[in-house]
Order: C-alpha cells, then sequence, then structure tokens
C-alpha cells in the first residue's frame, strides 16, 4: 500500500529541494570560497529539512529546537523496521563545516569538499525512497512559480508525460520558456524577411545569452532545451504565437519521457530564477507599473512608422536597410491623444519608439510605432 504523506510533509521535502538546488548552484563556484560556504551553509539547511520532514512523517516528538544531528536518532527510535539512517558521518562532517563557517569564521576548502552537493542529494533520495517511498525525482517545484499561465502549461506538461503524450509536452513547456525569457521586449522578434508574414524571436544572440547568464541559466542546456522543443514565431498581423518542428531534431525519436523530463525540469528551474527574489539592498520598479505616458501631436498630425530610420544600437538585423521604405502603422490627427509608453531607446536619437493598445495591431504584434520627437508631445502621468 502506498503510503500517504501528509502536505506538511510534503512541503518540507519541496523546501528540501530548492535549498539543495541553491546550494548545489552555489557549490559550484569553487573560486570563490564566500559563495561556496554559502552553498554549505544551504546543503546543511537542505539535509535537515529532508531529515525533519521524515521524523516529523513517522510521528517523532519533535521539540522546539531540534538539530540536524538529532534527527539521525529520532528517525531511528520512530521506525518500526530500526533501519538505520544513511550518511552520518557525512553528515557530521557537514555539520562541523557548518558550525565552523557559521560560528568560528572558518572557511570551508572548497576543492576537499566538493563531493557535499552530491552527498546531500544522495541521502535526500535515499530518505524519500526509504521511508516516505517517493522518489525525489518527482517531486516538482512548480508550486513556487507565479505566473498562473506559465505554472498552467507546466501542470498541462507534467499530465502530458503521464499519459506518454510527449509531443504535446514539449509544445507546453515551449511556450512556458518562451512567456519567461523570449516574450519581453517584443523587439526580440525580428522578421525572417520583408516579405515574410512571420517574426522569429531572436534566441540565438550575445544579448539574449548575457540575458541567461544574469539569471544563473546555463546557455548549453538552454539551447538544448531549445532543439528539443518547437520553434516559435508569431503572426505579424495577428500577434499570435505559433510553433513548428524541425525536421532535423523535432520528431519522434526525440519525443522520448527522457527527453521531457528534461525539459520539465529545465523549465521550472528557469521559471525559478527569472522569478527569484531581489536583493534587499534595492528594489526595481518598472516604469510602466507606476506611470503612462500622454501622447499627442505638436502640429496637424504625427505619423507613428514600422521602423526606425537609424540602424539599431546593437547591430543591424539581417533585413535593415537605410533604402527600405517605411510604412505607417498609425496617425495620430491634432486634439487625438493615445495612453502608451513612449521610450527613449537612443539618447541620440530624435524618434521615439510608441507602445500602444491604441495603435491598430495590423503590422506587429503588439500596438507599436516609431514616431519623430518633433511631432509629439509626451506628458508622463502617474496610474
Amino acid at each position: 500500500m502506498k503510503v500517504k504523506i501528509r502536505n506538511e510533509v510534503y512541503n518540507r521535502i519541496i523546501l528540501a529541494k530548492t535549498l539543495l538546488r541553491a546550494g548545489t548552484d552555489a557549490c559550484e563556484n569553487k573560486r570563490d570560497r564566500m559563495t561556496f560556504t554559502k552553498g554549505i551553509l544551504l546543503l546543511h539547511d537542505a539535509a535537515e529539512a529532508a531529515l525533519g520532514a521524515v521524523a516529523d512523517h513517522l510521528h517523532a516528538p519533535l521539540g522546539e529546537k531540534c538539530f540536524l544531528l538529532e534527527y539521525y536518532r529520532l528517525i531511528q527510535n520512530n521506525d518500526l523496521k530500526k533501519r538505520p539512517v544513511p550518511y552520518k558521518r557525512h553528515i557530521i562532517n557537514l555539520n562541523t563545516l557548518r558550525n565552523n563557517a557559521k560560528h568560528q569564521g572558518i572557511l570551508p576548502d572548497p576543492i576537499a569538499n566538493s563531493h557535499f552537493p552530491t552527498t546531500v542529494s544522495a541521502l535526500i533520495n535515499d530518505l524519500c525512497e526509504t521511508y516516505l517511498e517517493l522518489d525525489f525525482s518527482t517531486v516538482s517545484l512548480k508550486s513556487l512559480i507565479k505566473s498562473k499561465k506559465v505554472r498552467k502549461l507546466v501542470d498541462s506538461a507534467e499530465e502530458d508525460i503521464k499519459k506518454g503524450e510527449i509531443e504535446n509536452a514539449l509544445v507546453a513547456l515551449a511556450f512556458a520558456i518562451h512567456y519567461v525569457c523570449e516574450d519581453f521586449p517584443f523587439r526580440l522578434f525580428v522578421p525572417t524577411d520583408d516579405k515574410s508574414s512571420l517574426l522569429l524571436p531572436k534566441t540565438h544572440t550575445i544579448e539574449h545569452t548575457v540575458k541567461l547568464l544574469q539569471h544563473g541559466v546555463d546557455p548549453y542546456l538552454y539551447n538544448r532545451f531549445k532543439t528539443l522543443t518547437p520553434m516559435l514565431a508569431m503572426e505579424k498581423k495577428t500577434g499570435n504565437i505559433i510553433h513548428w518542428w524541425d525536421q532535423l531534431y523535432g520528431h519522434s525519436a526525440n519525443w522520448t519521457t527522457e527527453n521531457a523530463m528534461f525539459c520539465l525540469d529545465f523549465c521550472v528551474d528557469t521559471v525559478l530564477k527569472f522569478q527569484r527574489d531581489e536583493d534587499s539592498r534595492y528594489k526595481l520598479i518598472m516604469y510602466t507599473d507606476v506611470f503612462e505616458d500622454i501622447i499627442e501631436p505638436v502640429d496637424k498630425q504625427a505619423t507613428l512608422w514600422d521602423r526606425s530610420l537609424q540602424p539599431p544600437r546593437y547591430g543591424f538585423p539581417p533585413n535593415w536597410s537605410a533604402s527600405t521604405e517605411r510604412e505607417s502603422t498609425f496617425v495620430l490627427e491634432k486634439g487625438e491623444k493615445i495612453i502608451g509608453f513612449a521610450q527613449n531607446t537612443d539618447p541620440i536619437s530624435d524618434e521615439w519608439f510608441v507602445i500602444s493598445k491604441a495603435i491598430p495591431l495590423e503590422h506587429f504584434s503588439e500596438g507599436h510605432g516609431y514616431v519623430a520627437k518633433s511631432e509629439v508631445k509626451i506628458t508622463r502621468k502617474k496610474k
């Protein structure tokens, strides 16, 4: 009969997995002793959370202050089979490292102690399998995902994997990652050519790679994820995101449970890294969360265009040419006003990049366009 796990016990296992991932990431930096030490402290907490979860599951008498090594005695005393709890010697060493660092300022040697992420992972896996009859690899951190839209896609992918519908799962995960790190700004999308009806995401640029690295996402694994999932594009006229499979890798031979589980784990991990809490030393507020711009013509009319007169600041897209004629996306007549966001994309530019729901979606995914600064008056207004 399957062991029933109480919610509070399962939540502690989720916490253990979160701490384990954070500790493992920190311990990868062996050149920075402070960062490695932070990883050791996180691994200690991960082991403590998992051991505490098992002791709680066995209804051990937990006092107000129950320390890491005390859980070993409590688990064995309350286990009807009296099974020995594994890795005790290793956890004693980990506890010593933690106490030396926290109470005496003695930092651990990153090289000599590089095995602890693997050790703590093995401990938690054994605890889950032995006492909870739970496969730790299936414990999902998706409950920590804040975006309902992304969490719904992850849920859908999990269900599809269980049902063996791997292709559908990979499609759902491709969209989830898109909404997390490819959707904004929409200038990530560029036309395939002047006549194309589709816009492709710029996911292989240096700028996007730097963005991934800033959030702690491995670009190599990101590219493997992109290879295993369908390609996405945006329809110019409708703004809809469509998908299709690359013939080289997008076929049934690659639609395996193993590949889908890799993509699922990578997706959840990436989502959590992109939504990680901000540093308490600063607070960033998006302009559009607080303000909106009132855009109105200075003279008889102001014309918004589908492209800038100036070449892009960070290199030319393949289709950019000064000789290519621009198309008008919107004309603002005298006396009219629209609400949106006027961005000064380049200090030396004489154009505003305007985003507004009032602009028709006939050319791009969102209503936007370029307008000469001399043609419009911009008034900032607090929302």
